[in-house]
């Protein structure tokens, strides 16, 4: 039986790192793939150009939502680290 509660608060932190990490790539990612999909709808200047823009314009509301759902969850855990790490604090201070 164990003697004592270990929590790894670093890898924690280095999980929450990645994700917050990610979710700046992807903005990267998506940026990227925007401007290249803009160039088609420019080259082909047709009748099919203003659905490829309203299919453009769903993704990137979609993009956003998942986003926003991302970055709230992502704080969520950043919170949770935070709340385990002054837990840890305190129960340090008062075996001490």
């Amino acid at each position: 039986m164990a003697d004592q509660f270990t929590v790894n608060h670093g890898g924690y932190s280095d999980v929450n790192s990645g994700l917050v990490s990610q979710v700046v790539r992807m903005d990267a990612i998506m940026d990227d793939l925007n401007t290249t999909l803009s160039r088609i709808a420019q080259a082909s200047n047709g009748k099919a150009t203003p659905l490829w823009e309203d299919q453009q314009n769903t993704w990137n509301r979609s993009y956003t939502e998942m986003k926003s759902q991302l970055n709230t969850h992502t704080q969520s855990s950043i919170s949770v680290a935070e709340t385990f790490q002054d837990g840890d604090n305190h129960g340090a201070r008062v075996m001490s």
